[in-house]
């Protein structure tokens, strides 16, 4: 296994719920950890709380796991949909992914997705971490 590569990364998400878009930024502090897989590590801010974010990058996916006052395993494959859970103080909710765009290189990770819950779309969701 490789030490940790630290660096800085600019993260941005957007949002696209019912026709209402919202734009999220941070600068982050970002562990890279070469292994068989690429592993990134960060710590993300909502709100008042700190969630400790782990992506896993493989030759054919993405996991995306964040924890903290949320809990969430999201799994992204293009093309494909894959089912996850997002635990939250409002309870545990089962959601469906399906993922439309996936680029990993060694600067940065863009996904693009739609997120479903019981059949229904949620919304529209864009992540890119980049290297700064």
């Amino acid at each position: 296994m490789n030490a940790p590569n630290q660096g800085m990364y600019k993260l941005s998400q957007i949002v696209d719920m019912h026709g209402e878009k919202n734009e999220y930024k941070q600068d982050l502090n970002v562990s890279v950890i070469d292994k068989e897989d690429r592993y990134l590590r960060y710590t993300e801010s909502l709100d008042e709380h700190e969630l400790k974010v782990t992506v896993r990058i493989s030759d054919c996916n993405i996991k995306l796991q964040r924890r903290g006052i949320i809990n969430m395993n999201f799994h992204f494959e293009k093309g494909m949909r894959t089912s996850t859970f997002y635990d939250s103080p409002a309870g545990r909710h089962q959601f469906e992914i399906l993922t439309h765009e996936l680029d990993a290189s060694d600067t940065g990770l863009y996904i693009e997705y739609d997120l479903f819950e019981s059949g229904s779309l949620l919304g529209h969701y864009k992540y890119k971490l980049e290297r700064a």
